[in-house]
């Protein structure tokens, strides 16, 4: 078998949150203090997505990528899913809201958008969703395996099992994890990030990107050329000569996942690598890395 990797071996790893919301929407934060406080915590680039509306911003130490979330229906059911710009051009002009108001209202609107924007299939668990509702779809380029804010706040973010139906029926989908940040504890005491119900920070992508740019941003969003973590760092991840290896942060498990599903695990304290044989599985491959407080890092999947 040829050698696989999930990365290409040149670029920037740069650190980016996906799903965020402000006053502009539902959030209890102003976009520039948003913006400022995932800057200050050494993050690379951003995409406010505000419920329903396409607004554009600026911001010195941030790569923007613009971006909202859409209020739609899959299958009847209410869902959510998010927008990312592709280019410099956009479809729609600042300030412009949406309105989606049935299934077929949410196929003329992303067929409108899907070839200048990336689209997310967002909290799948949170929505009720089941992989039926979405199986009719072709235009997601991901979904979120880890939404941090209805993970942390309702247990309602974490969707492998979800993620994994799709891979196994065909869909080409990447992993993201994101915030969905809203921060509405802003009436505490000091700076609103120190707050222990803070939703922010918990959930991001590390991308490996030719350059610091949007457009090199996108394109390694596009091509899977990055992981998703709550924690964990994945140092290198491939597959050669029928074997998977990883190298990661100190986790305390590994679990390597197939279309024969959880193949083989390693545990411990402190692993930092683990090798395995693909056995049956001939599909995909691919790793989550939990540490000892139960925060996983999901890498994409390595399709063999």
């Amino acid at each position: 078998m040829a050698y696989k990797d999930f990365v290409p071996s040149q670029g920037h790893w740069l650190k980016g949150n996906l799903h965020a919301h402000s006053t502009v929407s539902d959030g209890d934060l102003a976009p520039e203090q948003v913006l400022e406080g995932y800057r200050a915590r050494g993050y690379d680039f951003f995409s406010l997505t505000d419920h329903n509306i396409y607004a554009r911003y600026h911001h010195e130490g941030l790569i923007l990528i613009p971006g909202f979330e859409l209020t739609c229906y899959l299958n009847g059911k209410r869902a959510h899913i998010n927008f990312y710009q592709k280019g410099e051009q956009s479809l729609f002009h600042n300030g412009e809201e949406f309105d989606v108001a049935d299934d077929e209202a949410t196929r003329r609107f992303i067929e409108r958008a899907r070839q200048g924007y990336l689209i997310m299939l967002n909290h799948p668990d949170w929505s009720r969703l089941e992989y039926r509702d979405v199986e009719g779809y072709d235009c997601f380029f991901a979904l979120e395996v880890l939404n941090y804010g209805t993970e942390y706040h309702d247990r309602v973010g974490e969707n492998a099992y979800f993620w994994d139906a799709g891979l196994r029926n065909g869909k080409g989908w990447w992993g993201l994890a994101t915030d969905d940040n809203h921060n509405g504890y802003t009436t505490s005491p000091g700076w609103p990030f120190d707050h222990f119900e803070c939703d922010s920070f918990g959930g991001w992508v590390m991308v490996k990107a030719s350059q610091r740019s949007h457009e090199a941003i996108i394109a390694a969003l596009e091509a899977g050329h990055f992981y998703a973590s709550g924690g964990p760092v994945i140092h290198d991840f491939f597959v050669e000569d029928g074997v998977v290896h990883v190298s990661c942060s100190p986790v305390q498990r590994i679990v390597f996942k197939g279309e024969e599903g959880n193949f083989v695990r390693r545990l411990g304290a402190g692993i930092t690598e683990f090798t395995a044989p693909l056995r049956r599985n001939k599909r995909y491959v691919r790793v989550e890395c939990i540490d000892e407080a139960g925060r996983t890092a999901y890498s994409n999947p390595i399709y063999l």
